[in-house]
């Protein structure tokens, strides 16, 4: 589907924008954050192919588009990408491809004997060419054949799978993105040096830092500074630098938006510009808080309807994404990897843990009253 024939791409570009806003605002504060919002929308594409009712009107509403519209959007998403697809492990060489690689990869595993539908695998074939394989999602062999894929297809950047092996899981979507390009303008070695670097608490640290004196793009948005560097062809990275004392999660979709277009539109000017090195990951984010904020009810407590996906009440049990984020002089390379696990509505789970192993009192009485009727102290219960 080429791009300019999906009608509704500007829409799922905003709400993919909506959705890694919203998961980046939840992510911990602690701590660097990286999300993928682009491989957490696929993942959700995935999903919602499985949607009936109201499930599925929720869920394409999160993704800012319903039915065929939906579905063209996102082929038209992947296949621009796809025009760079490369070998995964040229793009986690010693050296940084010539011209940028994006990788992606989707597919479903099945537990063993779960009856998917074959509609719904055909149309996840459809529309993110994903594959499917059969494993016990129950034991660690069905999560080693999952940590096989994802090492496959993010070249060794993320070496295992983030999900837990569970006896009620019957299927597990993944989503995998890689990335590998060199910036068109390389930050001069020389110049990387220890600057120094404000924490979140106010303390100053010296961390390694790149610095080039070149023309950029330059914006200024409510108080958010913005440059954009690009990459060889294709790609760009945009730095937004918030105001003192904001934290940069509060960036909002429409702030992302507005920045975005005002770089579209600026001349590039001169710039004295550092930057950090960054080598973050792999990092792994808990999803399940996330689902109910970006609009997307199919966690158990909410009754969803998968019922397109196979038999059974199904719902999600698992939702966690990892990412990796490298950039240095020569450009950047960086990695994800979503995965939603589906399984039959788990039994409640216990707020308090009480076993009875060593002696205890047993008191009976009288439940008006509350009149004791019997008190039994058992220090050995053997009979």
């Amino acid at each position: 589907m080429p791009v300019g024939d999906a009608v509704a791409l500007p829409d799922v570009v905003a709400a993919t924008r909506r959705i890694g806003t919203t998961t980046l605002q939840l992510a911990p504060r602690d701590t660097n954050a990286v999300v993928s919002p682009s491989s957490l929308v696929l993942a959700l594409g995935m999903l919602t192919e499985g949607a009936r009712g109201s499930t599925l009107t929720a869920l394409e509403g999160a993704l800012g588009a319903t039915g065929e519209e939906r579905r063209d959007a996102l082929a038209a998403l992947r296949g621009a990408l796809l025009a760079m697809d490369g070998d995964p492990a040229a793009a986690t060489a010693d050296e940084l491809p010539e011209r940028p690689i994006i990788h992606l990869a989707s597919r479903i595993v099945t537990d063993d004997g779960f009856a998917v539908d074959p509609a719904y695998l055909d149309a996840l074939a459809d529309v993110f060419d994903a594959g499917v394989q059969q494993t016990d999602l129950g034991s660690q062999a069905g999560m080693d054949v999952l940590s096989a894929w994802i090492r496959h297809h993010t070249g060794g950047l993320i070496q295992k799978t983030a999900i837990e092996p569970n006896p009620d899981l019957r299927l597990v979507l993944q989503d995998a993105i890689l990335l590998a390009a060199r910036w068109q303008s390389p930050f001069e070695q020389p110049a990387t040096a220890p600057r120094p670097f404000t924490l979140p608490g106010g303390r100053a640290v010296d961390t390694e830092t790149m610095a080039a004196m070149t023309s950029f793009a330059y914006a200024e948005v409510a108080g958010w500074r913005a440059v954009r560097l690009p990459y060889v062809t294709a790609l760009h990275a945009d730095v937004l630098l918030p105001p003192q004392g904001t934290d940069p999660a509060q960036a909002t979709p429409e702030l992302l938006a507005e920045v975005s277009a005002a770089l579209d539109a600026a001349a590039p000017e001169l710039i004295d510009l550092t930057l950090p090195t960054l080598d973050i990951g792999p990092d792994t984010l808990k999803l399940l808080d996330a689902l109910p904020a970006i609009g997307a009810p199919v966690l158990c407590a909410d009754a969803p309807d998968l019922s397109g996906m196979g038999p059974g009440d199904l719902c999600v049990l698992q939702a966690v994404q990892q990412s990796v984020l490298k950039v240095d002089e020569e450009g950047t390379v960086a990695a994800a990897v979503t995965e939603i696990g589906v399984g039959e509505t788990a039994a409640p789970q216990p707020e308090h843990q009480l076993h009875v192993d060593r002696p205890f009192l047993l008191t009976i009485s009288h439940t008006e009253t509350a009149w004791p009727l019997f008190l039994a102290a058992i220090r050995d219960p053997r009979h």
